[in-house]
């Protein structure tokens, strides 16, 4: 069941993501697929500054950890339904970066202000309203159901007042995207307030 490839890449992963403040504090979790019915996931309560590779937890897409010890991030069901449903998806970063969670609040699509975030972030970056600090199973079903049928393209989505969430089909096209979600938030949000001052 080991793969310290993998754990080792998505600590790196974290690192990354805590440098460029797209996550503070102890919030936010990050997964990568393992096979067809398991990811590594953070454990809850551990900040990506200072996750370890062994505490990664092995779950299945579920949620539920296949080993005793520390339990799976509040939002691995969510994990494990990308995973179940979108089978080029390999990893997973959710992270509360300011931008893209003050874009949130206008509930519409990202702006695509640049044409590199056009090129890379699929056909829209939609916008989701749980109402609720962890994604619940039902609102999870419903994001899905979204994704397939009206932005199958898409690399992220934004949760209103939470946070934002990328996929890619490995651990550093994840981050990419997640840096590149919130650099388009900041310059979508930048952009409106340019407009509003002419």
């Amino acid at each position: 069941m080991e793969n310290k490839d993998l754990r080792e890449k998505l600590i790196e992963a974290a690192r990354r993501i805590d440098r460029r403040n797209l996550q503070t504090n102890n919030g936010g979790n990050f997964s990568a697929r393992c096979d067809n019915d398991r990811m590594l996931v953070k454990p809850s309560d551990v900040s990506f500054l200072e996750a370890t590779p062994e505490e990664l937890v092995y779950a299945d897409f579920k949620g539920v950890a296949l080993i005793k010890g520390l339990k799976p991030s509040k939002e691995s069901v969510l994990h494990g339904l990308i995973y179940e449903n979108f089978l080029q998806i390999g990893a997973i970063m959710h992270c509360h970066s300011p931008w893209a969670t003050a874009w949130a609040e206008s509930i519409l699509p990202l702006d695509f202000c640049t044409y590199h975030a056009g090129l890379k972030l699929g056909d829209c970056v939609p916008v989701f309203d749980t109402k609720s600090y962890a994604v619940p199973v039902e609102k999870a079903v419903t994001i899905i159901d979204e994704l397939r049928n009206k932005y199958p393209e898409t690399k992220a989505f934004i949760l209103r007042r939470h946070g934002l969430v990328a996929m890619g089909r490995d651990v550093v096209e994840a981050v990419n995207i997640a840096e590149l979600v919130e650099e388009t938030a900041m310059i979508a949000m930048l952009s409106r307030m340019c407009r509003f001052n002419q």
